[in-house]
């Protein structure tokens, strides 16, 4: 087995997203973006930013239980 296969595996069984900092970071500006765009942009900035990445890494933990652990 690979040593970058042993790290994926790794991620795998303690849960973490394979996500790269740079992407999440990405995905939760952009899903403030939208939570501030529902409420009108009318609140508070800090607080979008944080729902969304509640929301972000909800998602990414789902997706990081739900994808399958395969043994080389």
């Amino acid at each position: 087995m690979s040593e970058e296969n042993q790290e994926v595996q790794h991620h795998q069984v303690a849960g973490e997203s394979q996500v790269p900092a740079e992407a999440r970071y990405c995905m939760i500006a952009e899903a403030a973006y939208f939570i501030a765009e529902r409420s009108g942009f009318e609140g508070d900035c800090e607080a979008y930013w944080l729902a969304a990445e509640c929301e972000i890494d909800r998602m990414l933990g789902a997706a990081a239980v739900d994808s399958p652990f395969i043994p080389d």
